[in-house]
């Protein structure tokens, strides 16, 4: 949490050097390359203090969602054939409880331009 409140940018810039170092493979996974997208752009509007209409509950599941992720060594490694598969049920798994927060934020995000 230290580094989170030095470089509140922190997780979202990570996530994204993860990406774009292991692209997720939209053939296999596009969804989760949307929600991927999605979960980027609310965390740095949370970093930047931008927006803040969302649950802690919500804001931590995702965050949770991030950290599954970010791992190393989770259940199945991201290198591995088919390694996101068990990140993108556990990113779908935050998604799908928090569906009409994260609609609440996409629309924010569009009408932001």
């Amino acid at each position: 949490m230290d580094e989170f409140w030095k470089d509140p940018l922190v997780v979202a810039d990570t996530l994204h050097e993860k990406v774009n170092g292991l692209p997720i493979n939209p053939a296999r996974h596009p969804k989760m390359v949307q929600q991927m997208s999605t979960l980027i752009e609310l965390l740095r509007a949370i970093g930047r203090r931008r927006y803040g209409r969302i649950s802690l509950l919500a804001a931590m599941d995702l965050f949770q969602a991030a950290h599954y992720f970010l791992l190393l060594a989770d259940q199945k490694p991201d290198s591995q054939d088919n390694g996101y598969k068990d990140d993108a049920e556990v990113l779908d798994q935050a998604f799908t409880k928090h569906a009409a927060e994260i609609r609440e934020f996409e629309t924010w995000l569009r009408a932001q331009g």
